[in-house]
């Protein structure tokens, strides 16, 4: 298997827990942009076990005060594509952490025209 998720280095890892590991995006929407990325080759939050969604709450929580601390954003968006149909270009669970600033594209549209121009 050729997953570019399943061979991340530990080197990137800025928090993980059990079942998730969180990382920063190589291609970055705004400042502090992070991954929650399963440990487990798994499709999408759909294929998510009951323990696994709690843990990845617990992720999520611990990611936010890391970016406050760091960042101090106004606000972020938590996104997922789940299936090609949705957008979903790589196929193992990943959940895109981004913060928001005053004065940056804002909400989801701005997300995708940046994505458009950057593919």
């Amino acid at each position: 298997m050729n997953c570019v998720f399943c061979s991340l280095p530990s080197s990137r890892h800025i928090a993980e827990n059990d079942h998730f590991v969180a990382v920063r995006d190589i291609h970055p929407v705004s400042p502090g942009h992070s991954l929650i990325v399963a440990r487990r080759h798994i499709t999408d939050f759909f294929a998510l076990t009951e323990e696994e969604m709690l843990s990845l709450r617990e992720l999520c929580m611990k990611v936010k005060e890391l970016l406050d601390n760091e960042y101090q954003p106004e606000g972020y968006n938590l996104g997922m594509n789940c299936g090609r149909a949705a957008g979903q270009s790589i196929f193992h669970f990943h959940l895109h952490f981004i913060p928001r600033y005053g004065g940056d594209r804002k909400g989801i549209r701005g997300l995708r025209e940046y994505i458009r121009e950057i593919l």
